[in-house]
């Protein structure tokens, strides 16, 4: 299992330095100058050529890249073009209420999706299937900004029962977690029928029934942990959707997390922010893959270890 683990691990590492050069390309090549946004509008050329120099901007690409790298291996992604401010420390100040949101949305997509995606399979064909799929199409078709705007609309100034915006308390991440969860709650539920409907058909599942199991001990037992491998897997794939819906959610909130800020600074073309900003998104995505790699290959016996 542990030399599972290090090939795995192993296997991450060119696609870490992948993403590293495609966010110092995409940054190099989008439109404006950091020199003159840090110097100012009013700053003469000589200015602006003395902080271009100061940046590093003056030296060919691949040395910017390598500088850059030393960099990050020393945690020091630079400073802001905007604010001066240092990114690293910056950024992972609003890391987790942003991990704090995308756990709280996960916890919803898993108690509303597996729930019911077992009772549709279960009823097969029956109204209660109908009906939850029916809704778990209506939660895929959904986009979360929609659905934000519709839980501020009802649960805050119709109800007035939740915060419509801020942080401090459980009850601020109700709404934000239900918006950018449901649409993934759709999926689950869609996902966990189909696989119990092929799992059910298989041998082992009629002989835990002809040893006179009863049908909850075969559904939850036997049937439900090889269905939710392939559950496993799109919760793991869902981190990034998750990263980038937390962008558009954190702004309808007014949620102080990482994705409202990468927004912001995207506005203002703050690029050493937008570049810490995709790192972390990216290692982030590339980090909670590795783990969901790894619990599959402990969930599913069929996979052989060296």
């Amino acid at each position: 299992m542990h030399i599972y683990i290090i090939k795995r691990v192993l296997q991450t590492i060119p696609v870490i330095i992948f993403v590293t050069i495609i966010t110092f390309m995409l940054i190099h090549i989008a439109p404006g100058d950091p020199a003159l946004m840090r110097a100012g509008q009013d700053a003469s050329q000589e200015q602006i050529e003395t902080i271009r120099e100061s940046m590093g901007l003056n030296l060919p690409v691949h040395q910017q890249y390598y500088q850059w790298m030393e960099g990050l291996f020393r945690g020091d992604l630079g400073f802001s073009l905007q604010d001066g401010r240092p990114v690293f420390p910056t950024l992972i100040r609003r890391m987790p209420a942003t991990l704090l949101l995308v756990f709280f949305s996960f916890l919803v997509s898993i108690i509303i999706g597996v729930p019911i995606g077992v009772l549709s399979a279960v009823k097969r064909n029956s109204v209660v299937d109908s009906i939850s799929r029916i809704l778990a199409l209506l939660g895929l078709s959904m986009p979360n900004f929609w659905m934000a705007l519709m839980l501020i609309l009802v649960f805050s100034f119709h109800f007035q029962l939740l915060p419509a915006s801020g942080s401090g308390s459980l009850l601020h991440l109700i709404m934000p977690s239900i918006a950018l969860g449901l649409p993934s709650a759709g999926l689950i539920t869609r996902l966990t029928r189909s696989s119990i409907l092929e799992v059910l058909n298989e041998d082992y599942i009629r002989t835990a029934y002809s040893k006179g199991l009863k049908k909850q001990i075969v559904i939850y037992k036997h049937a439900l942990k090889n269905a939710l491998l392939p559950v496993v897997t799109i919760i793991g794939l869902q981190i990034g959707y998750r990263l980038g819906g937390s962008v558009v959610i954190e702004s309808v909130f007014a949620y102080p997390g990482i994705g409202r800020f990468a927004y912001r600074r995207m506005l203002a073309r703050d690029y050493p922010m937008i570049m810490g900003n995709l790192l972390i998104f990216s290692f982030t995505f590339i980090f909670i893959n590795l783990l969901t790699d790894i619990l599959y290959g402990f969930l599913n016996p069929r996979i052989r270890f060296d």
